[in-house]
């Protein structure tokens, strides 16, 4: 496959040698649309000669506030069709937080999706004066608002411009500078105000490549996107793969309608989130609890069968299997698997990915056991996303994989993950010695503490500043517990602490939702919420998880209290990045009182 210098040269060939096809597809009115190869060049071109008219020029940089939608992508592509630059800003950012991107990015103008993400620019937009335009994707725009237009209007004004001028913005294309910058994704960060980190054509481009031996994508595929664009790891499905290769995308209507959307649309790509493969784990593994005793025993023979062929296919490499083998396989997909991964609207899907935090191994062997073979990628922001990831023929779980082709790994003095290669960025904007400290002779200091074996897997220990050093002087990676404890039905999240402490203890917080189930299944009155913290069922259940992980542990590394808190973590509480990782340092400053009575004389 012919390497492309931009993602724009990717795009445009799309749109001449496969016009007709759908590139993408959107949700109205309770049906999906279709928009081909064709269609979105000619809203491309329409929109970057509207930005253009505006005042948009080669060098500027302009936002992006907005939920995943067919305009989030046109936008995109017609700014960089323009030489400009774009940045994405998460929606659910609070005005601050959308006043210090923009302000720190000095845009010039910004796509806002509706009223609310309006009403943010509003309340900031006195410390915005580098801003000019306000692109809505509603059809109507209110009156008496400096610079606002409609992406509809925006569209009809470039093409006013002339078709003579379309054509020249795609033929400008060609002259772009694959080393200039394409895009800042300002890193949510689990401490301290985000850094802007600048991604130029070539590392897009880089990743893209690498990519395609990763998924191992075709223009018949297609996927869902639902996981929020400005997130590297949904841009690079959702945009930079989906283009590099010509495939369709579906534009889902976010996290809450995933199941359904999945359903709809049957995706052969899938690109997810530990949290969501959790909670389909912890919802089907809750179900065989209360499945009849024929049923979960014809389940757990067919998934001992699917485990047989993945460790078939771990310890050669291939699908062959042995006759034997086969014959009873096709009958335990047949009988039992195929139809839950057709419930769970992964039917057609061929691939499966995983990445922006640990996925449990068990989570990952209890998948493959059913014919998900989940691939967990590994990789950050500053390197364009991804620079490992496990083959689906001989995934490890427990690990990220092998290095991505054209990258190169290693493992420092100091245990520190290290990545070389094309898709390292250009730096973080204005901050030359935050740059300076990342970036140190061409290699990328991820912060990311691990090890690689002797078949080039990289297992993550912890990120560097988050290993826990007891009183005792023994270093303790608290995500592995974490994610241990996280599979316990009813348990949504766990924050291990201990830092300089004679042991370990944990906050956890409930899964409502698999809570209720759990009540149910015992035929328990389900109290409030606000009781459940207390509760002594909820408490002996959360007490049965900490004991059967406290038995694989070493006396150090075990967990010998614990408190349910009375809320979740979530977004919007600045507990968690968009991308759902834990802040831990919010967290431990918010419950500081609480962590500081596990090891009082009165807890104790």
């Amino acid at each position: 496959m012919t390497a492309f210098p931009t993602i724009l040269h990717a795009f445009f060939h799309n749109a001449q040698v496969r016009p007709d096809r759908p590139a993408l597809r959107y949700k109205s009115s309770g049906s999906w649309h279709d928009i081909n190869w064709a269609r979105y060049r000619h809203r491309v071109l329409r929109l970057a000669a509207g930005l253009r008219e505006s005042g948009v020029a080669a060098g500027d940089l302009v936002g992006i506030l907005c939920t995943n939608r067919a305009e989030w992508l046109i936008y995109d592509l017609a700014a960089m069709a323009i030489g400009a630059g774009t940045v994405p800003i998460y929606p659910s950012s609070i005005p601050s937080q959308v006043q210090y991107i923009l302000e720190h990015s000095a845009s010039k103008a910004v796509l806002v999706e509706d009223s609310e993400q309006l009403a943010k620019i509003a309340e900031v937009r006195a410390h915005l004066p580098a801003l000019q335009t306000l692109v809505l994707t509603a059809e109507h725009a209110p009156e008496g608002v400096d610079g606002l237009v409609t992406f509809e209007e925006l569209e009809a004004r470039g093409e006013a411009t002339g078709a003579e001028n379309l054509n020249a913005i795609e033929a400008g294309v060609m002259d772009i500078d694959p080393a200039s910058l394409a895009t800042i994704v300002y890193t949510s960060g689990t401490t301290g105000p985000p850094k802007g980190a600048m991604l130029s054509h070539e590392n897009i481009m880089a990743m893209g490549d690498s990519l395609i031996g990763v998924i191992e994508a075709t223009d018949q595929d297609s996927s869902l996107s639902f996981l929020p664009l400005s997130h590297i790891a949904e841009r690079l499905q959702g945009e930079v793969m989906a283009i590099r290769v010509g495939y369709t995308v579906n534009m889902g209507e976010g996290i809450p309608a995933v199941a359904q959307n999945l359903v709809e649309v049957e995706p052969t790509v899938l690109v997810c989130v530990p949290r969501l493969w959790e909670k389909y784990y912890a919802k089907i593994t809750s179900g065989l609890q209360d499945a009849p005793a024929l049923r979960k025993k014809l389940f757990d023979w067919a998934a001992g069968v699917g485990s047989e062929v993945q460790d078939h296919r771990a310890a050669t490499g291939s699908d062959r299997m042995p006759l034997g083998l086969k014959i009873r396989y096709d009958v335990a997909d047949r009988l039992v698997l195929s139809k839950l991964r057709k419930r769970l609207g992964m039917g057609r899907t061929r691939t499966f990915l995983s990445g922006a935090a640990p996925l449990s191994a068990e989570v990952g062997r209890f998948f493959a056991s059913v014919g998900i073979v989940i691939q967990e990628v590994y990789g950050q922001t500053e390197c364009t996303g991804v620079c490992t990831y496990n083959p689906s023929t001989r995934p490890k779980f427990g690990t990220v994989g092998q290095q991505c082709p054209g990258m190169e790994v290693r493992i420092a003095e100091d245990g520190e993950i290290l990545v070389k290669g094309a898709n390292v960025f250009m730096g973080y904007r204005g901050q030359p010695e935050a740059t300076a400290e990342t970036v140190v002779d061409g290699w990328l200091h991820t912060g990311d503490v691990g090890e690689i074996d002797a078949d080039g897997y990289v297992k993550i220990t912890d990120r560097k500043k988050d290993i826990i050093v007891t009183a005792g002087g023994k270093n303790v990676s608290p995500q592995n517990i974490e994610n241990r404890l996280k599979t316990g039905a009813g348990i949504s999240q766990v924050v291990v602490v201990g830092d300089k402490r004679k042991f370990l203890s944990a906050l956890v917080t409930i899964d409502l939702e698999a809570m209720e189930e759990v009540f149910d299944r015992n035929e328990w009155k389900m109290p409030s919420a606000s009781a459940l913290p207390d509760d002594d069922r909820v408490r002996g259940l959360i007490q049965g998880y900490v004991d059967g992980v406290n038995r694989d542990l070493a006396s150090y590394e075990t967990i010998k209290k614990f408190v349910v808190l009375p809320e979740d973590f979530t977004v919007e509480s600045g507990e968690l990045t968009p991308s759902l990782k834990v802040k831990r340092r919010v967290i431990q400053r918010r419950y500081e009182d609480l962590i500081d009575g596990f090891y009082s004389e009165k807890f104790a």
